[in-house]
Parts: C-alpha cells; structure tokens; sequence
C-alpha cells in the first residue's frame, strides 16, 4: 500500500456526502463537530462508554470532559517511555506521545508554538506547527485525520471505561494522511469504524476538548 498523493480534481467527482457510504466518511464541513457521524461509528463510541449512541463529536467531547471534569493537563497525555514517529517539540523538549494526536492537544495546551511529526499508516512524514488551536500550518496542505473506534469494541464490564480501555478502542485509529484518497484505502482495511476530517478538524477537537 502507498500513500501515492492523488491531485486530479476528477477523482473526487461524484463522491457522497452521505456519511453511511464509504467514501462519504468526511467532515469537510464548517461545523465539523456537530455534523452526526456514521451510523458505525456511534454506534462504537457509545458501546465503549456504555451509553447510546453518540451522535457527533461535539457529544464525545462532552461525554470526555464530564468524565474527566474538564481537566486535561501536560502529564495526563498519552506519553511514550520510548522514542516513536508521533512528537511534540516546544522549544528544545521533545515528547514523544503513543498516538499523534496528543500531539495536537499539547498544541491547545500551552501558548507557545509547537512542532509536531508524524507518520501516516503507510509511511509518509507529515509535519505541522501549530500554536493554539488555531494558528497551524501543515505540510503536505492537503492532510487529513481520522477518528475512529474499535469495530470489536464492548461495553465496560464494570463502570466506566479506563483510560487505557480508551486509548485502546480510538488511539489505532487516530491517524495522519498526506491526503483523502490515503484514509479512503486505509479505512477499508482497518477493523474500526472511522470517520475523516482536514487537520484543523483536529484541533477544533483539541480547542473543544479543553474548552
């Protein structure tokens, strides 16, 4: 599999926005989180929480700060002991993080710029510097994100679900492309249930996390 960058503007011809068809799994929109999300999707969040299904990012926010009581700090990311593809640089500190993401959320963290790097599934560096969640550039300009769930996810057998039974059902399926058509080869091959959306979808998520 390659992440081959697919620039012909025909290609997207014809492409659904019904979020139930495979290639219709994009948020592309201006209101990214409240836009209700595939059927599979919600479904898969909601059995990880133990609650319906939820319906759109902007619900899973509000599910995340209500159980965490809407504090997320430096230390309570997702932190690797070893060095991996997926950092955040501020200044002359490296961290290296499980998932890219937390990357992104160490950006809405602190008020100084943070450089981030990672790989896509296939390989591809993809490098961004964002300070906030709202001043990012990102290299390539047409990258993507996904966010997903385990399609084999269970309800918790005792309360809530642990962090760790969290960053194991979504972190896999928290991914950097180069470009759409990348996540769209991706996705059909993962055993998640996933949705796309530009970067600064991302860190919209990020902003709304921590808001």
């Amino acid at each position: 599999m390659t992440d081959d960058l697919c620039t012909c503007a025909s290609s997207c011809e014809g492409r659904s926005d019904d979020p139930e068809s495979a290639s219709g799994r994009w948020l592309g929109g201006s209101q990214r989180l409240e836009t209700p999300l595939p059927s599979d999707v919600q479904a898969g969040l909601g059995r990880l929480l133990g609650e319906e299904p939820i319906e759109t990012l902007d619900e899973w926010v509000a599910e995340v700060r209500r159980r965490t009581n809407g504090s997320i700090a430096v230390d309570d990311l997702c932190h690797a002991d070893e060095e991996t593809a997926h950092w955040g640089e501020i200044g002359s500190k490296r961290y290296y993080f499980r998932c890219f993401y937390d990357a992104v959320v160490l950006s809405a963290l602190v008020d100084r710029p943070v450089a981030i790097r990672t790989e896509s599934p296939a390989g591809t560096v993809i490098e961004a510097r964002a300070t906030g969640a709202t001043d990012l550039t990102v290299v390539p300009e047409t990258t993507a994100v996904s966010f997903g769930v385990d399609e084999t996810v269970s309800p918790p057998s005792d309360g809530d679900p642990s962090h760790a039974d969290v960053y194991a059902a979504v972190c896999p399926y928290v991914r950097a492309f180069p470009e759409r058509e990348s996540y769209d080869r991706w996705a059909d091959a993962v055993p998640a249930a996933t949705v796309a959306m530009p970067l600064e979808g991302a860190t919209e998520l990020a902003a709304a996390l921590l808001a």
